[in-house]
């Protein structure tokens, strides 16, 4: 089996930083870090991981980013985790152009030592916010800056509770051509839902109208916290939809830890996922979890296959 790139993994530590949103989930409210990381996948080698900004409070954005920094550079890798490889920050790009260049100036130098950073994130599944914000003006220009730092930007959505978040992330990705875009979770889909049924569809259909977008790849993962009758006949049709809308070449495999544990463990997505997948050719399995994940965030380091 060849080693494995996760591309989206959350470490915290409750007692370093604020992170409002564990505040209603007990089971994630403790500290998620290394140690539990490579307990949760220790049957599985992980070559590298991409971190990525867990949504602390808004006083902690950059203090997170100083933070995992200096994690990851401390951080030893060994047999069953081998370390951060990349970072994705927070960054303010709803802020507009002047606020998402300073914010990132600093982000930079601040981040400059280890060149860990490779993308940023703000977080726009909060189905209280009009969705259409994300394609007003201000907006848009904030995530146009990125593509001067070389910098992706990840999507993530919740269309499962707020379907019509997904339809402004066309208008979005359409006025940033120079953007590499990454969307997080799938858009995180009706999981319940059977092929079919309108919210399938919906779903369906923006899969693959964000795909015509040659700046957008996919993390395959979040689907396990969509459902609670997580089998492979029920998320396999999910995982081939991405496969047909993105292709081989545009997907990307992520544990989504710790946030999977909300659904079973990081173990258990992944061998669901290695089984909706097992007729696919060994060359497109290591895209999915290596090559890909190598590319999209620029990692130095090889993908050959082990036994």
């Amino acid at each position: 089996m060849h080693d494995i790139i996760d591309s989206h993994v959350h470490f915290w530590d409750p007692e370093e930083m604020y992170i409002p949103h564990l505040d209603g989930t007990p089971q994630l409210k403790q500290r998620k870090m290394a140690e539990e990381y490579r307990e949760a996948v220790k049957n599985t080698r992980v070559k590298g991981a991409i971190f990525v900004e867990a949504d602390v409070g808004p006083c902690h954005k950059l203090a997170e980013a100083a933070w995992i920094q200096n994690y990851a550079t401390q951080l030893k890798g060994n047999d069953e985790f081998g370390g951060v490889k990349a970072i994705v920050a927070y960054c303010p790009v709803h802020q507009g152009r002047v606020a998402t260049q300073s914010y990132l100036r600093t982000l930079t130098d601040l981040m400059d030592a280890s060149h860990l950073l490779r993308g940023v994130r703000h977080l726009i599944q909060d189905p209280n916010v009009d969705p259409e914000h994300v394609a007003e003006p201000t907006f848009v220009q904030g995530v146009q800056v990125l593509a001067d730092y070389h910098l992706s930007f990840e999507l993530n959505i919740d269309c499962h509770t707020a379907p019509e978040q997904f339809p402004p992330l066309l208008k979005l990705v359409a006025q940033c051509p120079r953007v590499q875009f990454v969307l997080d979770h799938m858009a995180k889909p009706p999981c319940d839902a059977l092929p079919g049924t309108p919210v399938y569809d919906h779903w369906k259909f923006n899969m693959f109208k964000l795909a015509e977008f040659e700046n957008v790849v996919c993390k395959v993962s979040g689907l396990v916290t969509e459902t609670s009758t997580w089998t492979v006949a029920q998320l396999r049709p999910f995982v081939q939809v991405a496969r047909d809308a993105f292709g081989i070449d545009r997907l990307l495999f992520a544990g989504d830890f710790p946030v999977c544990e909300l659904a079973t463990s990081w173990q258990t997505w992944f061998d669901l996922l290695s089984d909706c997948i097992q007729e696919w050719s060994e060359e497109d399995k290591r895209k999915l979890f290596v090559t890909n994940a190598a590319r999209v965030y620029r990692l130095s380091i090889t993908s050959d296959d082990h036994e």
